[in-house]
């Protein structure tokens, strides 16, 4: 409730916009009505700002811990951008009584290593779908995911996407609401904080015609590009 995700892509300025989920945009659409997947999982208070309300979730946190600050470790990659990001965050965090938030730029290579390891106390993701499918994300947060190094474990959310691949999967009804239901699980849970639907920018001259740009999986397709003099 602290980060307004609406400032932090205009502070990068290269097209991200404010993540509405952990499933993005473009990820599927409900097989009956033709509601688009992110706005039907949406859950407002998982990506609201709303600095007094995390001023008081924070308070009760405090008394029940017996405590009164935190001074915690970010861990992001040495890109420009992820240390735009490092420090949006820190900014915004820092302004709730009592957090300090340090970051620590690592190469990309060390950063997955670390993460993998679940070596760190904060950190910055980033998730990329070879297909367009609420699953493709999903599938991140299962107990036995080799990416969940997150600590999350739900009996609820791994018994939905199992239903959703093994029991509806020619099912698309059925298994579209199990889907929705997972995200929204993950949601209400805040087993992950979304923050930005990342774009990238790209500078090509004018006579370079026909590259296709791919929201999944490889991002650049150069088979039908020709030169045009």
């Amino acid at each position: 409730m602290a980060i307004d995700r609406e400032s932090l892509a205009k502070v990068l300025s290269d097209g991200s916009v404010a993540a509405k989920g952990f499933v993005p945009s473009g990820m599927g659409n409900n097989p009956t009505t033709g509601e688009a997947f992110y706005k039907e999982a949406y859950v407002k208070g998982a990506i609201s700002y709303n600095l007094k309300e995390a001023k008081k979730y924070l308070a009760k946190g405090y008394k029940e811990l017996g405590i009164k600050s935190l001074n915690l470790n970010l861990t992001v990659s040495d890109t420009d951008s992820a240390k735009q990001v490092g420090e949006f965050l820190q900014s915004k965090l820092g302004e709730l009584p009592g957090v300090k938030i340090t970051v620590t730029t690592l190469p990309y290579t060390t950063l997955i290593s670390r993460q993998s390891a679940g070596n760190y106390q904060l950190t910055i993701k980033n998730w990329q779908a070879i297909l367009g499918d609420p699953i493709n994300f999903l599938d991140v947060f299962e107990k036995d995911s080799s990416y969940n190094n997150s600590g999350f474990a739900s009996s609820k959310y791994d018994q939905l996407l199992n239903e959703a691949e093994n029991v509806y999967g020619n099912k698309p009804v059925q298994r579209w609401k199990r889907l929705v239901a997972a995200e929204k699980l993950l949601m209400n849970e805040q087993a992950t904080i979304p923050l930005i639907q990342t774009a990238k920018p790209q500078l090509v001259q004018s006579y370079v015609k026909n590259v296709s740009y791919n929201p999944l999986g490889i991002p650049y397709d150069f088979k039908l590009v020709y030169i045009k003099k």
